[in-house]
């Protein structure tokens, strides 16, 4: 590629890679890698109390020159009980990226769709 070309890292985390690190590694790896203009793809999610530490962290890392944000997406999936009797969703895949990269997503039950904006938004790109 030429150095004009633009192009868009996705790092994917197994939940067992996530699963040896504190709260705070992972909020602090997920900023880090969000703050440098990547998409982080996990399998399965975020506790809620790691998903509130990570939006707060992120709102005190806003600097509207170089970092705008970040978006979370969630694919989740549904479980049946054993004899079919209960259903209930768990988190399938979570897609958390910079807030000017995800442009369009598209959400229904059991599909994600994501446009990423990779020509004139400000996040760093590889």
């Amino acid at each position: 590629m030429d150095a004009d070309t633009k192009s868009l890292k996705m790092d994917f985390l197994s939940s067992s890679a996530l699963n040896s690190q504190t709260s705070m590694e992972k909020v602090s790896m997920i900023v880090d890698r969000v703050k440098n203009g990547d998409l982080v793809v996990i399998e399965g999610g975020l506790s809620p109390e790691e998903e509130a530490e990570l939006i707060e962290t992120t709102m005190r890392e806003i600097d509207v020159e170089n970092f705008m944000g970040i978006d979370i997406y969630t694919l989740e999936k549904d479980k049946t009980s054993f004899f079919g009797l209960s259903r209930k969703k768990t988190v399938g895949i979570t897609i958390i990226g910079p807030a000017n990269v995800m442009k369009e997503v598209k959400k229904k039950s059991n599909f994600l769709s994501m446009i990423a904006n990779l020509g004139d938004s400000d996040a760093p790109m590889h």
